[in-house]
Parts: C-alpha cells; sequence; structure tokens
C-alpha cells in the first residue's frame, strides 16, 4: 500500500514539475514580447505607443496574474484522461477565469485576452505532449493543437458569421473583410509562427544576432505579411496594407539587424502613436513564438 501511495505521490510530482515548466515558460514568453523595444506603436520599455490605457506594468502585472492559469492548462493537458477535443473544452472554462485574474490585476485593462486562448492552447497540447509521448517535439505539438481545436472551431466561424451577437474586433473583422483572426491561426496549425516567426528566429541565432534585434526582426516579419486583426479592428485594410509594405521596405533595409535601424523604429513608434496603429496580432504571435522555441527547446533557457 505504501508502494502504491509512492508511486502516486511520484506521478503528481512529475505532473507539477512538467506543469510549471511548461506555464512558467508562457509567463516568460508574454514578458520577452513587452521587453522588446522598440516597438512602434505598441507597449515596450521605450513607451506605450497607441496605447493610452496600459504601460509595461500592466503587462508584467497581468503576465504574473496569468503565470498559475498557464501552470493549472498545462496540467490538465498532462492530467485529464479525455480526449484533446474535450481538452480544449475543458481549458476554455479555466481561461474563462484566467481572464477575470487578468482584468482584476490591470483594473479592467485587456492586455492578454489573446494571449490566453493562444498560449492556454498550447500550454495544454504541451502537457499532453508530454504525457502521450515523453517530449515535446513542433510537429507533434502542432498536430496535437490542431487535434483540440479543429471540430469546435470551424463550427464556431461558421455559426460567427451568422449571428448578431455582440461582436468583438476579431468577429467584426470576420463579417467585414473575411479574416479569421487567430480561431484561423490555430486551425491551420499557427503557419504564421511555423512558417514565417520561427525561421527568423533560428536564423538570428545561427547568425549571433543580438537578441532584442532578433525578436524585432521576427515582429517585422511578422507585420510585413500577416492580416493583424488589432489594426484591421483600429483602423482599416488599406492602413494594413501600408503597415505591411512599411515593414517590408524596412526588413529589405538591413531589418532590426541594420545600423541605423533603432533610430529608424523609433521614428516609426512616434508615426505608429500619432496614427494609432497597433500590430497587437503580430506582437501576441512574437510572444508565441518565443514561447513554443523554449519549450521545444530551440532557443538557450
Amino acid at each position: 500500500m505504501k508502494e502504491k501511495q509512492a508511486a502516486v505521490q511520484t506521478s503528481e510530482d512529475i505532473a507539477k514539475s512538467i506543469a510549471e515548466d511548461i506555464g512558467t515558460k508562457a509567463y516568460y514568453a508574454l514578458l520577452e514580447e513587452v521587453y522588446t523595444t522598440p516597438k512602434p506603436g505598441l507597449v515596450d520599455l521605450y513607451s506605450c505607443g497607441a496605447h493610452t490605457d496600459m504601460n509595461v506594468q500592466t503587462f508584467e502585472k497581468s503576465a504574473e496574474a496569468l503565470r498559475p492559469w498557464f501552470i493549472r492548462m498545462a496540467a490538465q493537458g498532462y492530467l485529464l484522461t479525455c480526449t484533446r477535443e474535450e481538452l480544449f473544452v475543458e481549458i476554455r472554462k479555466t481561461g474563462i477565469l484566467a481572464e477575470k485574474a487578468m482584468f482584476h490585476a490591470t483594473g479592467n485593462v485587456n492586455t492578454h485576452k489573446g494571449m490566453i486562448f493562444t498560449l492556454g492552447i498550447f500550454c495544454a497540447a504541451a502537457g499532453r505532449c508530454m504525457r502521450d509521448y515523453g517530449e515535446i517535439k513542433l510537429k507533434t505539438l502542432i498536430r496535437t493543437e490542431q487535434d483540440m481545436v479543429s471540430r469546435i472551431l470551424k463550427k464556431e466561424l461558421e455559426e460567427l458569421q451568422k449571428t448578431d451577437e455582440k461582436a468583438t474586433n476579431g468577429v467584426r473583422n470576420l463579417r467585414a473583410y473575411g479574416t479569421t483572426g487567430i480561431r484561423g491561426e490555430a486551425l491551420a496549425g499557427y503557419p504564421s509562427v511555423t512558417e514565417i516567426a520561427l525561421p527568423v528566429l533560428a536564423d538570428g541565432l545561427y547568425k549571433e544576432k543580438e537578441w532584442n534585434r532578433i525578436k524585432l526582426q521576427i515582429l517585422f516579419a511578422l507585420m510585413s505579411r500577416v492580416q493583424d486583426s488589432n489594426i484591421l479592428a483600429r483602423k482599416n485594410p488599406a492602413v494594413l496594407y501600408e503597415v505591411q509594405v512599411q515593414s517590408m521596405k524596412f526588413l529589405n533595409e538591413g531589418g532590426a539587424y541594420s545600423e541605423h535601424a533603432l533610430e529608424k523604429l523609433y521614428l516609426m513608434d512616434a508615426e505608429y502613436t500619432g496614427k494609432n496603429i497597433s500590430a497587437g496580432g503580430c506582437a501576441d504571435l512574437l510572444a508565441v513564438s518565443v514561447f513554443l522555441a523554449m519549450i521545444c527547446k530551440k532557443i538557450p533557457q
């Protein structure tokens, strides 16, 4: 009997250790994003960008409040004996509680609602990968994530185009412009991360570039190609196209690795702040990229 109890305790300890590791990396990924500086129009160590209701400290409070919930979702992925789709249903319930914790910590400011969705999915998927395979590899992680969300999110996107319920920015974009936003990313296996961001990250590390500049290079690679939901919600497709063209021009001139890159970015920050432009969707994808790189051991810990 004592041996069985010891075995159970050991299993619980393993689950706790795995979940804490995964959830804590999600927390650090949020900080890595906000500390990336300078990000035009976005909150960073230099300015609040186009955001009047939040600053770095707001993001730090939010990340700290979300940390235990990311750990919980990773634990659910590891411990719950259910299908992957059922796991998604369960962690969405946890996500509602996480969202309440975020709003309480920030004074009702929405800092990381999208990250609760995406990093919550990936924390749970990572926990499930550790249970099923004993390791986390990018390909199996993405497949697990897609198994979790596929049927449910497809149905949601179909229904959201028909209903007249109160719409979020993502839903308004869907109805106005046909963009599927973060749900579309999840359904497709986050191609913006796997096909754009992570290759840029790997290239920067290979060339031994400075870490902050690598993250800026990732951000602009995303901004040059992603249909950023935050820009669409604040502005319109024409402005989004202008941002994409400007971002591509910045990259073609050497990007974040060029000699005068930071000077250009400070000027761009003033421009974007004045025009109320914020590539918040791309900033979220930057955080996701850092998280996936950490849990898949693609960057030094």
